[in-house]
């Protein structure tokens, strides 16, 4: 089918195209663009059903327009997601036309139309589904491959049978968010963190409805399926929080006693902790006296409370509910347990896997991937939940002794191997260039949210991640050394390589790329785990709280800041900083990040001591980027690009030390100082001195001599120097005499000096020919 046809289909529809796309278009007001991503700038008016839309940013176009902008992909691409969302073309491989199951799957999605089931919204939900022409739903059963097993067909009564010769066992029904291809399910299930697995559609749709938007959501058909589908999922994606939102299948009957604890009499419930136990995982299901699933409770209850009631339902398996710590052949009840006993129940709650640091008395729970901070608050809500669980009342007092009793004897928190990167889905080892699993005793504190992925053989930037390597191009001006030396800067942030002692500071008009470059760092380093701050919080201690547990701080606009930068020194030094959180005890702690300044023009630091200088690691990226040669996608086709960007700079730098190395580089470089010389007038003097390897040159001078003479007294120079670029507030003699070493170092230049009958005299002097335009003209002193 060609692309006129296909838009052809597409008219009229577009809305559900959009939303079957992950593509948010508003509801024809004002809002977000879906591809630069300005606010309040984007407004889809859908003239004529053909999808058009208008930004003040990206111009005017039609939904086939929208489509290509948004995937960055052509048009022929676009136009063939629009058809698997329409169902007009479907491309199977060879496997699939020789599956008869799969081929008569393809045959009714070709026959139906996407619509709202009578079924569904007697309900009250709205929901587009394959309609056949009697209005019943066909929803296809796919597997973790995104391969089709199967078909069930749900009638406008609610019976539901399924497509003979199905293969139901580990296949589901893809619910939610909508899948515009089969064939993207085992990469969404692999990316994302959170996965429902439920019983039936209908079900499904309602926790659409109300559980947050993050979640894939499954349907498994029946409760016999459940512990299949959720093995196979975990087998994709070995660190996702998989929970079972079963129904409670209740028995009722006369002459059975009602015992919702009573597994053989809910199959449901058991079904669902069967499942969730198999792949140590959540269960919730709807804590009622008679049979009901989640959709029942929602119509019953409402989405707000049902909302409240799911979340606060979901428990996970292998928890301590049912106390049996025995002394004297007595089983004590928790209120009867002393407090070493009941935090022996909240550790086990967590499957053990808590841990003291002792500097911020801070615990922290391993989640499969990092060690999270987990508030006392937390804490002593789990120990409340244990309690209730159990049908045992308690006090506030008990529970919080039960917290503070469980600090004490708890593991100390270890610190991070160096050698080791984090990634959503494991580690790399840095030292045996190795990719593994993820283990408890790794520490980790900070992961990438990306997955580790294998690339190719002969992977290059220029061809694989063109978009990054367009923007790296452009920032360095073409020079190799300077690209080198941007993606060692990049590979600091990747590996959280603070202790190298460096921060970086990125300078530049404004559209020359720094912004990309932040959030470049950003993405590496993970959102959940970069902050953005002010020179004032790595100053003020109340204000350290918030940089706490990052492993980037990033300074935007910073360039008002003058000052020593006293705790920048401090935390970049590996040194001790005092954090004053409110409501807790002040503390000392080591900040384990790496700080990033981006600013349109480089911070001035008062401390000339040498302690900014030897750690200040300066890009500047000159000139903005024409207006026309702007693309206001780039950020996020550089985000599709980032396992790319990541293979390159662990292979590149495997050997860490050289991405250090060239960084140091950077640091002494011309560029570096040009900036320094821009920002510190002392450092610019500086550069216009020559040194002697002895002390034959200037005398040092005082401000009172007289006649003044900048060709004689070196301190008369550098007053002079001052006033003819009218610079006020020069250094006093002693300020300038203690500052000279660091700013003749900048220049590679040793500061020397001896006391003689006529004064102090140094090893420097006067570099005439380029002074010319700013010291005065007076005869040639005699020496």
């Amino acid at each position: 089918m060609n692309i006129k046809e296909i838009v052809i289909q597409a008219a009229g529809r577009w809305s559900d195209l959009f939303d079957m796309l992950a593509i948010e278009v508003g509801k024809g007001q004002h809002c977000a663009c879906p591809v630069c991503g300005g606010k309040d700038r984007f407004r889809f008016d859908n003239k004529e059903g053909r999808g058009t839309y208008i930004c003040n940013q990206c111009g005017a176009g039609d939904g086939l327009d929208l489509v290509q902008k948004f995937f960055s992909c052509t048009v022929r691409e676009a136009a063939d997601k629009i058809a698997d969302c329409l169902g007009l073309t479907v491309n199977p491989n060879n496997n699939e036309q020789d599956n008869p199951i799969s081929k008569k799957v393809v045959y009714l999605l070709s026959k139906s139309r996407l619509g709202q089931s009578k079924y569904l919204t007697k309900k009250g939900l709205t929901f587009d589904l394959p309609l056949l022409d009697n209005g019943r739903i066909f929803a296809p059963v796919i597997n973790a491959s995104g391969e089709y097993t199967g078909g069930q067909f749900i009638e406008e009564d609610g019976s539901k049978h399924l497509m003979k010769g199905s293969n139901k066992k580990g296949s589901f029904i893809w619910v939610y968010p909508k899948l515009s291809n089969p064939k993207d399910a085992n990469a969404k299930l692999r990316g994302h963190n959170e996965i429902v697995i439920c019983e039936g559609v209908a079900t499904g749709i309602s926790i659409a409805e109300f559980h947050h938007r993050d979640a894939i959501i499954v349907a498994a058909v029946d409760a016999g399926n459940l512990i299949h589908v959720a093995r196979l999922i975990r087998e994709v994606n070995s660190t996702a929080r998989i929970i079972i939102a079963g129904d409670n299948d209740i028995d009722q009957s006369p002459n059975k006693g009602l015992d919702k604890t009573d597994l053989s009499q809910n199959t449901g419930l058991a079904k669902a902790m069967e499942a969730a136990k198999a792949v140590k995982g959540y269960y919730c299901v709807p804590n009622t006296d008679y049979k009901c699933d989640w959709d029942d409770y929602r119509q019953q209850r409402g989405i707000d409370k049902t909302k409240e009631v799911f979340n606060n339902s979901i428990k996970q398996m292998d928890k301590p509910l049912n106390i049996k710590l025995e002394k004297d052949g007595k089983k004590p009840t928790l209120s009867q347990m002393a407090a070493s006993q009941r935090s022996e129940v909240l550790l086990d709650y967590f499957d053990r896997e808590l841990a003291l640091d002792t500097a911020s008395k801070d615990v922290y729970h391993y989640n499969g991937i990092t060690w999270d901070v987990i508030s006392d608050m937390d804490l002593m809500r789990s120990m409340a939940t244990i309690f209730n669980d159990a049908n045992i009342p308690y006090s506030q007092n008990a529970i919080r002794s039960t917290v503070e009793t469980l600090k004490l004897q708890l593991p100390t928190m270890e610190k991070q191997a160096r050698n080791l990167i984090g990634f959503k889905n494991g580690v790399f080892d840095l030292t045996t260039k190795q990719f593994r699993p993820h283990h408890w005793q790794d520490w980790l504190q900070v992961a990438s949210e990306t997955l580790f992925t294998p690339g190719q053989t002969d992977e290059t930037l220029q061809e694989h991640a063109p978009s990054f390597w367009k923007w790296l191009s452009y920032a360095a001006r073409g020079n190799d050394k300077k690209i080198n030396c941007i993606k060692a800067a990049l590979f600091m942030i990747l590996g959280n390589r603070y202790h190298w002692q460096l921060f970086i500071e990125v300078t530049g008009a404004g559209g020359s790329g720094k912004s990309i470059f932040a959030e470049i760092a950003t993405m590496l380093a993970g959102p959940n785990n970069t902050v953005s701050a002010s020179m004032v919080a790595l100053e003020n201690p109340r204000e350290r709280a918030l940089i706490v547990g990052k492993s980037l701080v990033v300074l935007p606009d910073q360039t008002k800041y003058v000052g020593d930068a006293a705790g920048l020194k401090a935390i970049t030094g590996g040194d001790e900083v005092s954090v004053d959180p409110k409501h807790k005890q002040p503390y000392s702690v080591r900040i384990p990040a790496v700080i990033l300044a981006v600013n349109n023009n480089a911070m001035s630091f008062s401390d000339r001591s040498g302690g900014i200088s030897r750690r200040r690691v300066i890009f500047h990226f000159g000139d903005a980027i024409p207006k026309d040669e702007r693309d206001p996608d780039l950020k996020n086709k550089i985000a599709q690009e980032l396992p790319v960007i990541i293979r390159h700079l662990i292979n590149e730098y495997s050997d860490s030390k050289k991405a250090k190395t060239l960084l140091e580089e950077q640091l002494e470089s011309e560029e570096a100082l040009e900036i320094k010389r821009n920002t510190d007038s002392l450092v610019d003097f500086c550069g216009y001195l020559l040194a002697s390897v002895q002390a034959d040159g200037l005398l040092m001078g005082n401000a009172n001599i007289l006649p003044f003479n900048p060709r004689k007294y070196l301190y008369h120079a550098y007053l002079e120097f001052m006033r003819g670029n009218g610079l006020n507030k020069p250094l006093s003699l002693m300020q300038f005499g203690l500052s000279l070493p660091a700013c003749m170092a900048e220049y590679g230049k040793k500061y020397m000096k001896r006391k003689t009958k006529t004064g102090i005299r140094t090893n420097l002097d006067i570099n005439h020919p380029i002074s010319d335009d700013w010291l005065s003209k007076i005869d040639t002193p005699n020496k």
